[in-house]
């Protein structure tokens, strides 16, 4: 059951008289508290380092991430209030199963002191292992397997991924004097996008957000059926030569269960509103986001593919004990989407808020203990509870860095229909994480999750939430 605990909206007043030059679309609640202006770089400077991320799905990887902020000077009217004025990130990353990302961001917080936030991010991703369960309820089934693939063997209910994995790595036999079949990437597909986002926000009366965006992406889907691999005998656990055999996609797709098999071009336009009163974006310490958009997908605009995704979500950061415990946030996040039309099953693990895309149930973004995109369907839902307590900063080389530790808690499930919604049948994940913060804008985030299924370490930029 999701359960967002409730705490009052806090938004902090300032003993401080506000500045007359400050933009009146600033609220009061966004001011840095003095201790952290006086850490706050002036002008350009750049956060870079190279990427040491590690996936079950996509497996352990090496890139390079540079950040480049520029945030004015303390002289300037809105230098308390803003994270920075603009941010150029370009990243790089490779991993040892095939998996790559490249791409190019722009963000302008009250761009050209207005208003207006304008924000730009183009890339192209590719994997070998993007995982498929099926669509809806059906992908919410425990992993089972049978003792070495074998027919008629004993078969294991409720099983880790890595004892699937395993017992999905023998051949299937057809017979005397018939090749070896596998089905060790049954539930897999290859998938590479090529994508272009640009999205335009507006702040009205300090704590509401309007925007809109589009983005066009052309998408690829390849399935292993009929490749050649190798995979292991079961009497002696010997790799042979094997073929794959037909995929979970591919059975979908001839029951009519899905579309997209092939992929296809995507273009979007979206439109949303939100109420944010979060003090400081990057790191928040109080306040809240509580959004609701709209995604449509439109042929008109040269998408092979017309549906409309709904999505609302509530983000909230909670000082308990602020005299006592300054540096203790209660955060949480609950969201709900649905998603209706001729839509393509890559799609349906494809969520956008108004800070940016992420993927549906599972990895480092939602449900932390099971793989990434494992539970997608027509509507997901889902609740976060990180406990983030810093323990300490530091400088090294005139860099300013904060670290904490946060125990945290995840709850997801999918359903076909939105009047299915209910309280049972959840996936539960746990675990704990670290996070660097690197000059307050920048957070190194390291977590260790574990559910039924796995247990999973992740290493990535940014909160999950």
């Amino acid at each position: 059951m999701l359960v967002f605990i409730s705490t009052l909206i806090f938004v902090p007043l300032s003993a401080e008289e506000r500045k007359s030059d400050v933009p009146e679309w600033l609220g009061e609640f966004k001011k840095l508290d003095e201790n952290e202006l006086t850490k706050k770089k002036e002008g350009w400077y750049a956060t870079g380092l190279p990427l040491f991320g590690n996936d079950a799905v996509n497996g352990s990887g090496l890139g390079v991430l540079a950040n480049i902020f520029y945030n004015g000077t303390k002289s300037d009217s809105s230098f308390k209030y803003t994270p920075y004025e603009y941010l150029f990130n370009v990243g790089v990353y490779r991993t040892n199963r095939g998996t790559q990302n490249n791409y190019l961001a722009w963000d302008a917080p009250y761009f050209a002191d207005t208003a207006y936030r304008l924000r730009a991010y183009v890339g192209h991703d590719a994997s070998l292992y993007n995982q498929y369960f099926g669509v809806g309820t059906e992908s919410l089934q425990p992993l089972y397997f049978k003792d070495r693939n074998v027919d008629g063997s004993r078969i294991t209910r409720n099983a880790t991924y890595s004892d699937f994995e395993n017992a999905n790595s023998y051949t299937r036999n057809r017979g005397p004097g018939k090749e070896f079949t596998s089905n060790q990437h049954y539930h897999d597909y290859q998938f590479e996008t090529t994508y272009g986002q640009f999205a335009a926000d507006k702040t009205i009366f300090q704590v509401f957000r309007i925007w809109g965006g589009v983005e066009f992406s052309r998408n690829s889907v390849r399935r292993y059926d009929g490749t050649s691999t190798e995979a292991k005998e079961p009497l002696t656990s010997i790799k042979v030569p094997a073929v794959e055999d037909s995929s979970k996609i591919t059975e979908d797709a001839n029951a009519r269960k899905i579309i997209g098999i092939n992929g296809g071009n995507l273009n979007y336009v979206r439109a949303g509103i939100a109420y944010d009163t979060r003090d400081y974006e990057p790191d928040p310490d109080r306040g809240w986001l509580i959004e609701y958009n709209i995604n449509k997908a439109e042929r008109t605009i040269g998408s092979d593919f017309g549906y409309i995704r709904h999505f609302a979500q509530a983000k909230n950061f909670y000082q308990p004990f602020p005299k006592l415990f300054e540096e203790f946030v209660i955060a949480q996040r609950v969201a709900l989407t649905k998603i209706e039309g001729n839509v393509p099953f890559f799609e349906y693990r494809y969520l956008y808020s108004i800070d940016g895309p992420f993927g549906a149930l599972g990895g480092q973004n939602t449900l932390r203990g099971y793989r990434q995109e494992r539970f997608f369907g027509p509507v997901i839902g889902f609740y976060n509870i990180e406990l983030r307590y810093r323990v300490g900063s530091f400088s090294l080389w005139d860099q300013f860095f904060q670290l904490s530790i946060v125990p945290f808690y995840d709850v997801g499930r999918v359903w076909d229909k939105l009047r299915d919604v209910n309280a049972v049948g959840y996936k539960h994940a746990r675990g704990v994480g670290l996070r660097l913060i690197w000059n307050q804008a920048t957070v190194i985030l390291m977590d260790y999750a574990y559910s039924r299924e796995d247990q999973l370490f992740y290493v990535d930029i940014g909160h999950t939430f």
